[in-house]
């Protein structure tokens, strides 16, 4: 995966800037960070990067040692909460470093900085600047805010992460340099609402978005209930699988339940600027990693055996020199393997590829006779998982609102599913049925592209059968590359003269983003160079595990 040509658009390149501008300063610096924000700095940065910028030490702001250190100085990267800033005046109070430097994530209200002020009798405080690195870059084209279960407006969460979620996207915004025009979803009162919660902000702080270079921006706020269908469904390509098979939290992934793993492969870190192979393999099917994966074997026995074969000092210093990078390989090897060996396991214990079969078929055909009985075949059989079996009946569900789900539950309970698990069938309607949901899901709407596309996948064969379902995000783009967005289907906020297609577009996702979705953006992006680009954000990002445990807290609502 090549680095993105628009680096104004690139979330890894904007965090990564505002941390060299914060460590820039010469001298021995200790960096505070708070929950946050360390998961923010550590998306792109390793720790050994930044101790190369002459910081000595890392601190979490609720944790800070009392130890006197007037020979440096306070760097503090924090988003401002009312929190952070009752723990920085307590620190004025008896200042342990010789100068602070503070620098927030987000824009701060005129009375934490009037709260700063008062508690800096001894004049310690050398500089505040707002830097908007309020999100999780994961990919140079894709963003989370980290956030749990909103799903819907309804939600507790909801009402206590407004705030956050406002900070989060006005912060990409930002980062980003844009300036946009803001479109939402119409059939959801939480996409309106951020967005007019947005363009308060906006025109709050005006003053922030005065950029020299203002081309046609747009900002499309969606809701997750539109397409219920991609969080649902098994995933062939490395970065998704990872996530939907073990799950990648803040670059790190759990091998643990791994049989027989080795202790330093317990814990692995998936990092898009220090992992080639990582990099080059992120939106590779499982049938292509194969090789890939063999390729880097290949190339490590090459190594090994060139230095096995050490036979004067010359050998032996060349050797020393490279040893590092040999090393670093040999780590680099090790864990593709493990990760591609547990993969590998997985799908075969829970006979993925039978599941993800049904799963495809439901999600892009309309064949209803065929796929019922296969449902019927797949929950009596005990090889596949409850979960799996759950799935496919949701996914039934969202085809056939109307069909024979009542039969399906019914099976489902004779082999032993609780009530509980059944019940978030029934969930996931009340919160994302057909008549809940904004564009065409199913392709079912426009006859014409409905018959397009059954013709094509009987071109296409059977060969890409495990791929073949495309997320809603792949037509909303369509037709903003077209300039066809249905005004109805995604107002503007407010009203626009703009006739022109945007050429720089963020999209947040309110409820969670996917994997499939992220390589959605990538390829558009690939196909559109220099036409628009797009970076995608969401709440979180979701795998199927997620996105059950949220539909099921929305009972609890």
């Amino acid at each position: 995966m090549a680095s993105s040509p628009h680096k104004h658009m690139d979330v890894i390149h904007a965090v990564q800037e505002y941390v060299n501008k914060m460590l820039k300063e010469p001298g021995m610096k200790v960096l505070v960070l708070d929950k946050e924000t360390a998961g923010i700095v550590s998306m792109v940065y390793t720790q050994s990067e930044i101790l190369q910028k002459e910081v000595f030490l890392f601190e979490k702001i609720d944790n800070v040692s009392k130890e006197k250190m007037l020979h440096m100085k306070g760097v503090y990267f924090i988003r401002p909460t009312q929190e952070n800033i009752n723990l920085i005046t307590d620190e004025l109070k008896d200042p342990k470093y010789s100068k602070y430097h503070f620098f927030f994530s987000n824009t701060v209200n005129k009375v934490f900085l009037d709260d700063i002020a008062k508690a800096d009798e001894q004049d310690v405080v050398a500089e505040i600047q707002e830097y908007f690195g309020d999100f999780f870059a994961i990919n140079p084209d894709t963003f989370s805010l980290n956030m749990q279960s909103i799903l819907s407006k309804r939600s507790l969460g909801w009402a206590m992460n407004i705030n956050r979620l406002v900070d989060g996207v006005f912060s990409s915004m930002l980062a980003l340099k844009k300036k946009p025009i803001i479109r939402y979803s119409s059939n959801s009162e939480a996409t309106r609402y951020l967005s007019e919660k947005i363009a308060e902000r906006m025109s709050r702080e005006r003053d922030l978005f005065d950029f020299r270079k203002t081309n046609e921006s747009l900002l499309l706020i969606l809701d997750r209930k539109d397409d219920p269908i991609t969080p649902l469904l098994h995933q062939w390509t490395y970065q998704a699988m990872i996530h939907e098979l073990l799950t990648i939290s803040n670059n790190r992934v759990s091998l643990a339940n791994a049989p027989n793993i080795k202790e330093d492969l317990k814990e692995v870190v998936l990092s898009l600027d220090h992992d080639a192979f990582y990099r080059e393999n992120l939106y590779k099917n499982f049938g292509d990693l194969g090789a890939s994966i063999k390729d880097l074997v290949d190339q490590y026995q090459d190594k090994a055996n060139t230095n096995a074969n050490i036979q004067t000092i010359d050998d032996m210093k060349k050797f020393i020199e490279n040893y590092p990078n040999f090393l670093s390989f040999s780590k680099t090897v090790s864990k593709h393997v493990a990760l591609m060996d547990e993969l590998s396991r997985i799908v075969s214990v829970n006979n993925l590829m039978d599941i993800s079969e049904i799963q495809q078929e439901l999600a892009c055909n309309h064949d209803h006779s065929s796929v019922y009985s296969r449902i019927i075949e797949i929950i009596n059989d005990p090889k596949y998982s409850e979960k799996d079996k759950l799935v496919v009946v949701m996914l039934y569900s969202i085809r056939y609102e109307d069909g024979h789900v009542w039969e399906l539950k019914e099976n489902l309970t004779r082999v032993g599913l609780s009530p509980k698990q059944i019940s978030l069938i029934d969930s996931l309607k009340s919160y994302a049925g057909a008549q809940l949901r904004e564009g065409d899901l199913l392709g079912t709407k426009n006859i014409f592209s409905f018959a397009k596309s059954v013709v094509k996948r009987g071109l296409q064969g059977v060969s890409n059968i495990y791929t073949q379902h495309k997320p809603l995000l792949h037509e909303i783009l369509d037709n903003i590359l077209k300039n066809k967005l249905k005004e109805q289907s995604y107002p503007f906020l407010s009203p626009t003269n703009t006739k022109e297609r945007p050429q720089d577009i963020i999209i947040f996702m309110i409820g969670g983003i996917t994997f499939e979705e992220a390589l959605t953006i990538y390829t558009f992006n690939s196909l559109n160079v220099g036409v628009c680009r797009v970076v995608l954000g969401g709440t979180n990002v979701l795998n199927c595990n997620q996105f059950l445990e949220d539909i099921s807290e929305t009972l609890r609502k």
